[in-house]
């Protein structure tokens, strides 16, 4: 009984346990193949961004920081030309309107203002030749103009005195070549540390010592630095005075990056500033300068201002109205200026069809003058832009770009 036992049991189980390690068996042989015949891909970097805001794209999720919805995640590689269907009716009613990309001529004209500064080749620094204390100061503040042989200063110096005695020395030599000889280095150390000439003739004619020696203006201007005052002691290195050279300005003006490709020195500039009752004065760019500004990405030019508009009425800080002209730039493809759609991350616009459908495109722009943009890259002449409605229709795109690519984003593979 044992051994019939046996030899059912077998056969149920043989039965039974086949079915089961030929599937074992079959899943096994799947697997190995799958891994054989695809390779391991690596895993694609994925960015995140705002449905409502499809500018605020980040590395990780998070959450937009203008509306505070929840980033979405997007895969690099995924994103896709989104079009919008849009019949007749409903584009009459939208009020949306296009143009067509067309090359025109660009007359290289920018308006801008410019700021009325001292003219910096006429400033006069003034320090004293000889170490010294100051018994009187002329100059008590900025602004003060002064005329060419005014009273700056008197100091005493020992220096000075002893220069003085030197001098007095060298007159009384009773030897005619070597007293020309003395006398003739004595006067010159004398001029060297300062002493006009009028005072050295004065020194000569009374043979008296001058323990304050007085220092008169050299030019005449306006105070536009002070730096020391009564009774301070003072060395050749001390920068006494800034005297610049009075009606004496120039304009400034900050020109934007875009615009700095076709700046030149000697370009025509109009100006027009009432105080100076200049209306449509005609300039130019006198100097431009070779830096830009780092926080406002402008490059600074120099326009001269006439001699006529330097009036008492004209003072630093002052604002001018400058139109600036570069020339003409011919067959540029341009689209109107209101066509553009422009954000911190990028200029984009919509382009309809040749099947009436539109689309996002992104530009690059160049020149902007008066109402006409300048395209770079993105479009082709004939091309045609929304110039109405394009806000509408660009975040219906964007919509429905970014719910694409969240949803492809659960995209695997299953077995």
């Amino acid at each position: 009984m044992s051994i019939r036992y046996f030899l059912l049991w077998f056969c149920w189980a043989s039965l039974v346990l086949a079915p089961l390690s030929s599937a074992a068996f079959v899943l096994q042989q799947h697997d190995h193949s799958a891994h054989q015949l695809e390779p391991t891909k690596p895993a694609e970097a994925n960015l995140y961004v705002c449905p409502m805001h499809p500018h605020i794209v980040q590395g990780e999720p998070g959450s937009c920081p203008i509306c505070g919805m929840d980033l979405v995640a997007r895969k690099t590689g995924s994103q896709r030309q989104v079009s919008i269907s849009v019949d007749a009716g409903m584009q009459q009613q939208l009020g949306i309107r296009t143009s067509s990309a067309e090359q025109r001529t660009f007359w290289r004209y920018y308006p801008t203002l410019a700021s009325v500064q001292w003219n910096d080749n006429a400033r006069h620094h003034i320090h004293p030749r000889a170490s010294g204390w100051l018994e009187r100061l002329a100059v008590r503040s900025e602004g003060q103009v002064v005329q060419q042989g005014d009273l700056l200063y008197e100091m005493y110096s020992q220096e000075l005195v002893v220069a003085q005695q030197d001098f007095l020395q060298a007159r009384e030599v009773a030897s005619g070549s070597q007293r020309e000889r003395l006398l003739r280095d004595a006067r010159m150390r004398l001029e060297l540390l300062g002493v006009s000439a009028e005072l050295i003739n004065q020194l000569q004619r009374s043979g008296e010592l001058l323990y304050r020696v007085p220092v008169y203006a050299p030019h005449a201007g306006v105070v536009t630095a002070l730096n020391v005052a009564e009774g301070m002691y003072v060395q050749p290195t001390t920068e006494l005075f800034t005297i610049t050279g009075a009606n004496q300005f120039w304009l400034i003006a900050d020109i934007p990056e875009r615009y700095a490709d076709w700046l030149r020195v000697g370009a025509p500039a109009d100006i027009s500033l009432a105080v100076a009752a200049l209306h449509g004065f005609a300039s130019s760019i006198d100097y431009i300068y070779p830096e830009l500004d780092p926080v406002s990405r402008t490059q600074r030019a120099r326009i001269l201002l006439p001699q006529q508009a330097a009036t008492a009425a004209l003072a630093v800080g002052m604002q001018a109205q400058v139109e600036l002209y570069g020339g003409p730039k011919r067959q540029a493809l341009a689209i109107p200026l209101e066509s553009l759609i422009i954000t911190g991350a990028n200029n984009r616009v919509i382009v309809q069809q040749d099947s009436g459908e539109f689309v996002q495109r992104e530009v690059h722009v160049g020149l902007i003058i008066n109402d006409y943009a300048e395209i770079l890259h993105g479009l082709s002449e004939g091309e045609r832009v929304v110039t109405s409605g394009q806000f509408l229709l660009d975040s219906e795109a964007s919509l429905r770009s970014n719910f694409s690519a969240a949803s492809s984003t659960g995209d695997g593979h299953a077995h």
